[in-house]
C-alpha cells in the first residue's frame, strides 16, 4: 500500500511540474538561458585563467540583476495603474 501511495504522490508531482511549466514556459526559457549564459561565463574565465574572479562577479551581478528586476516590476505596476486611471478618466467624458 504504501508503494502505491509513494506513485501517486511521485504522479501528482510531475503533474504539477509539467503544468506549472507549460504557463510559465517563458520564465523556464529564462531560466535556462540565465544557466547557459553562467555556463558560458565559466568557460571564458577559464579560457582566460581568471576563473578566481567568477564567484564576486557573480556574487555582485545577481544582486544587481534582482534589484533590476525587482524595481523594474514595479515601475510596471506604477506605470499600468497610471494608464488606467487615464482610461477611467477618458471613459467617464
Amino acid at each position: 500500500m504504501e508503494g502505491h501511495d509513494i506513485m501517486n504522490r511521485l504522479n501528482w508531482i510531475f503533474k504539477e511540474i509539467y503544468k506549472d511549466g507549460r504557463k510559465n514556459f517563458k520564465w523556464v526559457l529564462k531560466g535556462a538561458g540565465l544557466v547557459l549564459a553562467l555556463i558560458l561565463l565559466i568557460k571564458v574565465f577559464i579560457y582566460f585563467d581568471i576563473k578566481d574572479l567568477f564567484l564576486p562577479i557573480v556574487g555582485i551581478l545577481i544582486p544587481i540583476g534582482m534589484l533590476y528586476h525587482w524595481y523594474s516590476m514595479s515601475y510596471d505596476e506604477e506605470q499600468k495603474k497610471i494608464v488606467d486611471k487615464l482610461k477611467e478618466t477618458n471613459d467617464g467624458i
